[in-house]
């Protein structure tokens, strides 16, 4: 008679540790906790944890917790699954990422400084995008290879607000003017060095008239007339040796200069000027930190002020500061005003 034969089995699969044990394998445990109470009663619950452990190959750990929960609550908890949020690396996809490269771009069309703080509110305001925290969107951004460096000098020109402001003034006067039709002279300088001009030039000699230029394409045939104002040549020899003709150009040159344009402009008229510093000379210079504190007290006094108990020279500018728009007077303001 054959010797019975030994089947040999596998040995049972453990659950691996870490994973987490779902809702069917611990109905599976309190069956297995129950049918082992039934059987034997008197059995202690760390002897069937054991058994358990090496039968169904699950951490003791696990099936103690899963069979006291079953014993406080009477019924088989569920495992908590945790969300797996997404990171912004994920929500934030090719498409929201060039949506964004707009917004940090329209603030240079705008000529506004982009700044995290400006970026984070047009982001947020958009409503295509997803949300996302000031933090992540720094991170963000340099991941899109922007880099957060100091300006230079030949970085995108920006405005002031009280640039805006002192535009926005100066047109809405403009408007005004033309509506009370007053006259508008503009006023500016350049300059032309003598010797300049060359003795020849190319000259085509097949056109003989303006529709020759017109039909070649030189000329568009239109004619403006345009009445300008006659005005005086300033003629000086250079003192200085600079190519910049502002350095030629003083208050007392330029006082002289108006003196000579005043009587050939209309009544009523409005002179429109840059803020040069020969166009700005004042009447009576205000005293600044670099004057002496004697001149300063006297400057007040003129103005009516009384200095009655010692003061620095701090306070005193500071007075200055608060009475220098009431006495601020031009030079060639004064000059306008007194020419008939």
């Amino acid at each position: 008679m054959d010797p019975p034969q030994t089947v040999s089995r596998s040995p049972i699969k453990k659950n691996p540790p870490g994973k987490r044990v779902n809702y069917g394998k611990r109905q599976m445990i309190i069956n297995a906790y129950k049918a082992k109470t039934n059987v034997d009663p008197t059995k202690s619950l760390r002897k069937i944890r054991q058994e358990l452990s090496k039968e169904l190959a699950i951490g003791a750990t696990t099936i103690s917790t899963t069979i006291t929960e079953y014993n406080t609550t009477k019924r088989v908890i569920s495992p908590s699954k945790t969300r797996v949020k997404k990171t912004f690396h994920e929500t934030f996809n090719e498409f929201h990422r060039n949506a964004v490269r707009r917004h940090v771009h329209s603030f240079w069309f705008k000529r506004e400084i982009p700044t995290v703080d400006k970026i984070h509110h047009a982001v947020s305001n958009d409503n295509s995008l997803p949300t996302i925290l000031r933090t992540n969107l720094y991170r963000l951004l340099k991941e899109m290879d922007f880099k957060y460096s100091k300006r230079s000098r030949n970085s995108a020109l920006t405005e002031k607000t009280e640039i805006v402001l002192w535009r926005r003034r100066f047109l809405e006067q403009l408007r005004k003017y033309g509506d009370e039709g007053r006259h508008l002279y503009y006023l500016d300088e350049t300059w032309v060095n003598a010797g300049e001009c060359t003795s020849k030039t190319w000259v085509d000699t097949t056109i003989e008239s303006p529709r020759d230029a017109f039909l070649e394409g030189l000329s568009t045939g239109a004619v403006q007339k345009t009445a300008l104002f006659p005005a005086h040549c300033y003629v000086s020899s250079p003192k200085k040796n600079t190519t910049d003709y502002h350095d030629e150009m003083n208050g007392e040159t330029f006082y002289e200069w108006m003196e000579g344009i005043l009587p050939r402009l209309k009544e009523n008229c409005v002179i429109i000027m840059d803020n040069a510093s020969y166009h700005s000379m004042k009447l009576d210079k205000a005293p600044s930190s670099q004057s002496r504190k004697a001149d300063i007290i006297k400057w007040l006094e003129d103005k009516g002020e009384v200095i009655d108990k010692p003061m620095c020279i701090p306070q005193l500018l500071d007075i200055v500061k608060r009475i220098k728009p009431r006495h601020q007077k031009y030079v060639i303001e004064s000059l306008i005003t007194e020419t008939p």
